[in-house]
């Protein structure tokens, strides 16, 4: 089958590179499955407005490079000059209009999704290729760049959804002080006003999201939750969970023995890994304030006497609300490091805390923690986004602060425990997420949509 590929992103197999995000590894490996099972590909990048050069670094067309000779065609990628027309939107007449079409039902696309412009780009290509079906991968951008082409079936491999961290950051103005006027000496009046205008802006999103969503005959989501938010607001019948995939690294040793050894005499405090991953993204700030704010005055009860470390992970700058809660004797902020994997292998226990808040996502790093082996301690609504979490034998699962600490208790104290999430880890990974168990699944999907079978 032929298969049109769409993505926003540079596949890449290794994730020591740079700005390289788990997108980008994602991205390789669906590729490399896609054509290990049978199907021709062609692949085209299409940036998105905020890359301001479109040209590609040399470690990424080494990467396209490696593709081509994997036998993926590839096309120009599109950029920001290739598409983008600006118009100005701040006159009042113009908000008006926009106001106008608004209240009439329309969809403002071209604001959200700036590269519909590039549609008729996108079409002709598509028709040079002739392919089967198109396929979106965790890009937006490609789905609005082919936003009613119709001739053929359009599927997405769908991440988020998109409106979803501007809506839960609006919803917790406290947490996140972007959201609102921060010029210092606002009236009231002037914040609320902020705020509405906010309020309005994210329907917008919302209803052009769901626009976008509705025309795709398969959307294909990594969330389990976000399958039924598709079903319910866009009505859309053919919205499955297919779940996310990760790199394999092959089968890891579990034994807790460099660790153990370390740690029983005395040169290394229990090292736990409180968070990985950028530290003002929206799940981040959720995961860091329940760990930071709520969990460690129970952890410090609950541990005792124990000598431990928490260990927090990532780049840029954390929200300032949480900033004075850094300064604690057991966390220590790492920033950005060489050799994740080494720092992942290292670690006793690691926490992935990020559905605390009301945003859920199938974080990737779910998958890591299983792929390599490492005893997971989560929060227990990504069961929400992950069905396959079983607590006690996959990772250990608590809802409130008390009950985590006392999960992170166990994980650390019980090696007969901690051994057991680690191999059920690593057994649920090889058995639902490995690229080439996902890729198996996504293949079938598309094919029972380019047959008729599921059509929505």
């Amino acid at each position: 089958m032929k298969l049109f590929v769409l993505a926003s992103a540079i596949p890449f197999k290794r994730h020591d590179q740079p700005g390289v995000t788990a997108v980008n590894i994602v991205l390789f490996e669906l590729l490399r499955g896609l054509l290990e099972v049978g199907h021709q590909l062609t692949f085209q990048i299409i940036f998105n407005e905020f890359r301001s050069n479109p040209d590609l670094t040399v470690a990424e067309q080494q990467e396209i490079h490696g593709l081509s000779n994997m036998g993926v065609r590839i096309l120009p990628q599109l950029g920001k000059t290739d598409y983008f027309v600006y118009e100005s939107t701040s006159t009042p007449w113009k908000k008006m209009q926009r106001l106008a079409r608004f209240l009439s039902g329309q969809a403002n696309m071209r604001a959200f999704y700036p590269t519909i412009q590039a549609r008729y780009i996108i079409e002709k290509r598509v028709d040079e290729v002739n392919p089967d079906a198109i396929l979106s991968v965790w890009s937006p951008e490609g789905l609005a760049a082919t936003h009613g082409l119709s001739r053929r079936p359009r599927i997405a491999y769908q991440g988020d959804v998109d409106f979803a961290p501007a809506e839960s950051r609006l919803s917790d103005r406290m947490l996140f002080p972007a959201t609102t006027k921060q010029d210092g000496h606002g009236t009231a009046v002037k914040t609320l006003l902020h705020y509405m205008r906010t309020r309005y802006e994210l329907m917008e999103f919302k209803r052009a999201h769901f626009t976008l969503m509705s025309q795709v005959d398969l959307i294909t989501n990594v969330t389990a939750s976000n399958a039924e938010i598709y079903r319910r607001c866009s009505r859309h019948q053919r919205s499955i969970y297919i779940r996310n995939t990760w790199s394999d690294p092959g089968i890891p040793n579990m034994s807790l023995g460099d660790w153990n050894d370390r740690e029983k005499n005395g040169r290394q405090p229990i090292k736990i890994i409180g968070h990985v991953g950028y530290l003002n993204s929206t799940g981040s700030i959720y995961g860091l304030k329940f760990l930071l704010v709520d969990l460690m005055p129970y952890l410090e009860k609950v541990m005792g006497g124990l000598d431990y470390q928490i260990h927090i992970i990532g780049g840029g700058e954390i929200t300032p609300s949480l900033r004075p809660y850094l300064r604690h004797d057991r966390i220590v902020l790492r920033g950005y490091v060489q050799d994740l994997d080494q720092e992942l292998r290292s670690c006793r226990v690691l926490l992935l805390l990020n559905n605390a808040g009301t945003y859920q996502a199938a974080y990737t790093r779910h998958l890591v923690a299983w792929a390599m082996g490492l005893c997971l301690v989560v929060h227990a609504n990504s069961k929400r986004a992950i069905p396959e979490i079983n607590h006690a034998e996959n990772a250990l699962a608590g809802t409130t602060p008390d009950e985590v600490a006392r999960m992170i208790f166990l994980a650390v104290s019980n090696p007969e425990l901690n051994a057991r999430v680690r191999k059920g880890g690593r057994t649920t990974y090889e058995q639902y997420f490995t690229p080439l168990v996902v890729v198996e699944t996504l293949s079938k999907e598309i094919e029972g949509v380019v047959n008729g079978a599921g059509a929505k």
